[in-house]
């Protein structure tokens, strides 16, 4: 019984083995198409340090088909029924054609967001598709295009209540200011082992604060024990 196994397992990898012969011997010779890598997309930039005040997403297209010796270009649109942001507000306007550099097979769209305008709570979304254009059909129907969400949210964490005496009220621009200064968010760690050096950099996250009010960040008038 164990050499038929044997022999089974041979015949079948001799034709495996074929067939991929076969297929290497054709190549695609089909119409050269066009596809968004990713179908969606999420981006969270809450944890980011608050100096990130504007920020590019590179979004993914992927060819079908062989790499050429020459320059081709794509065409994308806006999808403005199902695009939330603001343009000109939240994002830049994008480039009816890019380019797909000779011998590429894929390449990136970027999308340049302005984060020191998105709001602390609203998930935003862009809606983007691909067109055909004499050098690409479109690909599969689920990659056509791509909805890209983005948001500014940074939840309150669990342990603010504790230094509330100081912090005041949940702003996410005290956090994210905290984030760029402490280099990470907190941890429950952070705050059972290091509680006053914490509070010490949160000391100059207010200092900044009060030096720019245009930013409406407001810290409670306490006195600080560090």
């Amino acid at each position: 019984m164990k050499t038929t196994y044997t022999i089974l397992f041979f015949a079948a990898a001799v034709l495996i083995a074929a067939a991929c012969d076969r297929k290497e011997s054709f190549p695609y010779s089909g119409d050269d198409k066009i596809n968004f890598a990713n179908d969606s997309l999420y981006f969270s930039f809450g944890a980011e340090p608050f100096s990130v005040v504007d920020t590019t997403l590179l979004i993914g297209v992927e060819i079908i088909g062989l790499p050429r010796e020459y320059d081709r270009e794509y065409r994308i649109t806006l999808d403005t029924e199902h695009t939330t942001a603001r343009l000109g507000d939240h994002y830049d306007a994008l480039q009816e054609f890019y380019p797909l550099p000779a011998n590429a097979s894929s390449a990136d769209v970027p999308v340049h967001i302005h984060r020191l305008n998105l709001d602390d709570e609203t998930v935003y979304t862009v809606r983007l598709q691909l067109v055909e254009t004499e050098d690409f059909r479109l690909g599969v129907v689920e990659n056509r295009a791509v909805k890209i969400c983005f948001t500014n949210r940074l939840d309150c964490p669990g342990w603010w209540n504790e230094l509330s005496k100081w912090l005041g009220e949940y702003n996410v621009r005290k956090y994210q200011k905290f984030i760029e200064l402490y280099g990470r968010p907190i941890t429950d760690k952070d705050i059972a082992e290091n509680r006053y050096g914490i509070l010490r950099i949160f000391k100059q996250v207010k200092a900044y604060f009060d030096e720019n009010p245009e930013y409406g960040v407001i810290f409670p008038d306490v006195e600080w024990i560090v």
